[in-house]
């Protein structure tokens, strides 16, 4: 049975094992009282302006207190990480897509206070992110009888939060205007103008190195031997 978790353990792509990692290591740490629990709680006055940033930190990785159910839940969420993350050809971009939602959120807080905290929060953006990104290749699921469309049914739970919970549409909203923004970023504008607006600080530098290249050196062949990275991109121009 150990060897059969290991292997399962083994398959998982290595941002989505570290953070679950994290968060198993948080949810121990914390039932040990070796991390204060108030310390997990994420509040946007208390990180920026009492300096309290590693809240932050602890928030992302803060999945509940220790139960059967918390540790359900991580392993769920690492499973649709994992899907997430393997559906990336370059982790760069994978890890980019993190950092700007995250901050997105992050700035978001400032209005409102995140009913749970970042990493949920976080986990939900990108569920959304995917299921607007690869809509057309989704299967419908079946909600009360009715066949339903798969990047709808989180919004079934938005609903019901709003009308049977009573939570405002701006704590609501959290949950998936980030992944909103990134997607008419990434994909939309991407499409009309032919710019990629969520490409990585890397992928910027070997750009600038190519156009660089492409002003000082006339022939490819001069320029693969230079940066054979930004080669290919000079001679598609």
């Amino acid at each position: 049975m150990d060897i059969i978790a290991l292997n399962i353990f083994a398959d998982v792509p290595p941002v989505t094992k570290c953070w679950t990692m994290a968060c198993l290591a948080v949810l121990i740490l914390t039932s040990l009282n070796l991390i204060d629990a108030a310390k997990l709680i994420y509040n946007y006055d208390l990180v920026f302006k009492k300096g309290q940033y590693r809240r932050i930190f602890l928030s992302v990785f803060n999945y509940g207190t220790f139960s059967w159910a918390t540790i359900g839940n991580i392993l769920v969420s690492a499973n649709h990480l994992s899907f997430l993350e393997s559906s990336y050809n370059e982790r760069r971009k994978f890890l980019w897509l993190i950092t700007v939602l995250l901050s997105l959120i992050v700035y978001i807080t400032k209005y409102v206070q995140p009913m749970s905290s970042l990493g949920m929060i976080l986990h939900e953006n990108l569920v959304n992110f995917h299921f607007k990104k690869h809509a057309n290749e989704m299967n419908g699921g079946a909600v009360g009888g009715f066949i339903i469309a798969t990047p709808l049914l989180p919004y079934l739970m938005y609903f019901n939060m709003y009308f049977s919970q009573g939570v405002s549409l701006l704590e609501i909203s959290i949950n998936f205007i980030p992944s909103h923004i990134i997607y008419y970023l990434d994909d939309i504008v991407a499409k009309l103008y032919d710019v990629d607006l969520m490409k990585t600080p890397y992928d910027m530098w070997l750009s600038f190195q190519a156009w660089r290249l492409k002003d000082n050196v006339s022939d490819p062949q001069e320029i693969e031997e230079l940066n054979p990275i930004s080669a290919a991109e000079v001679t598609d121009d």
